[in-house]
């Protein structure tokens, strides 16, 4: 019987529960490549997540904004690599772009893990040090043996940008722990809108996502001021907005307030998303800046909710094995764009067998296993 590829994965986060958004996301991926390797999670001291296949260590210190370029950290995480003498190491994003020198000198190889190409996500938000990114990014690529991207954009770009060999430059889809359709309870709906005192004979249209970042921002004004007053005008009622997500700034959280009158419900964090997203008629993704694959289509698709979404939020998703569960829209045309929203309503079609085959994220780890395997 052929021995398991023991794997680090270093990821400089606090993974501790409840666990929303990117770190949801990759802890459920660790999870699933946890089953079929031997894997161990390198994260936060604070970190405490639970109930996962793979073996927490949380040693790194958390000196923000240096933790990432700590010689402490760096010390620790060598002396963890020397003793436990793994086959490959997996570094989630390139900030610890310093681990090309204790590759080298532990002779453990590693991959970069690029969630977005960092440089471009910062350069777009307007801060001046994007070019000293670009340079730490390039540096961490060049020493790596292998990147994975979230899109096929981004890794054309590394290929471009940072000179990567395109044939260690991978494509790793975001994925989720179902194989196919949701079993729903059919009480769960009339409790998730009696929860935030929702008429459960509204049609509920959803907006989710890390509320903190610019994106969802972003997003969250394009429904404020083009698509609330568009829905308004042709529904008049009978409908709600209903926004989910942590890390809102409340100043933003007082804004969404004054519009309840409007029919916009915040309802913040919620513990379980997947019971919000199944309690929803439509999906909103109305994003229109660059930033990495769009997750939360994926995610409501696979809840077997339609999305109605703009050109730039499905950047990395294969639109063809989504059906007539995902609307594409012209970005800034918020005029179709409600007009899709309120079709969709009448749809009565189901998330294809397809879809879950391909972002199933077992068989995502099974791909990112073999090439770990292949390339180490």
């Amino acid at each position: 019987m052929e021995q398991k590829l023991k794997i680090f994965a270093i990821v400089p986060k606090k993974l501790k529960e409840p666990l929303d958004g990117d770190k949801k996301g990759i802890c459920c991926y660790l999870d699933a490549l946890g089953k079929i390797s031997q894997l161990t999670v390198i994260a936060d001291v604070e970190s405490e997540a639970d109930d996962f296949s793979f073996r927490l260590r949380p040693i790194i210190f958390s000196h923000r904004p240096f933790k990432r370029i700590s010689k402490r950290n760096a010390k620790i995480i060598y002396e963890q690599i020397q003793k436990d003498a793994p086959d490959v190491i997996i570094l989630e994003q390139p900030f610890l772009g310093w681990m090309g020198q204790v590759s080298k000198s532990t002779g453990v190889p590693f991959f970069l893990d690029m969630l977005s190409i960092e440089y471009l996500r910062i350069k777009s938000v307007g801060r001046w040090w994007w070019m000293l990114m670009y340079g730490w990014e390039r540096w961490a690529m060049t020493h790596s043996r292998g990147a994975f991207f979230a899109t096929n954009q981004d890794r054309l770009m590394a290929i471009k940008k940072f000179k990567l060999n395109p044939e260690r430059a991978f494509l790793r889809s975001h994925g989720f722990p179902q194989t196919s359709l949701p079993v729903v309870d059919q009480n769960e709906r009339a409790q998730v809108l009696s929860r935030h005192g929702i008429n459960p004979n509204n049609k509920v249209f959803m907006f989710f996502g890390v509320l903190k970042y610019l994106s969802s921002l972003e997003s969250l004004s394009n429904i404020i001021n083009e698509i609330s007053p568009r829905l308004k005008a042709k529904l008049g009622g009978g409908y709600t907005i209903l926004i989910c997500g942590g890390g809102l700034a409340p100043s933003f959280q007082k804004s969404l307030q004054k519009l309840e009158c409007d029919n916009i419900v915040y309802a913040g964090f919620v513990p379980n998303i997947d019971e919000y997203i199944r309690s929803s008629d439509v999906v909103m993704n109305p994003v229109v800046q660059y930033g990495g694959i769009k997750t939360k289509v994926i995610e409501a698709i696979g809840q077997n909710r339609t999305v109605v979404s703009t050109i730039s939020g499905i950047e990395g998703i294969d639109a063809a094995v989504c059906g007539d569960k995902l609307k594409v829209v012209t970005d800034n045309d918020w005029d179709m764009f409600v007009n899709c929203m309120i079709d969709s309503l009448e749809s009565d079609s189901k998330t294809t067998q397809e879809f879950y085959d391909k972002y199933s994220i077992d068989g995502i780890a099974k791909d990112i296993y073999n090439i770990l395997n292949k390339y180490k």
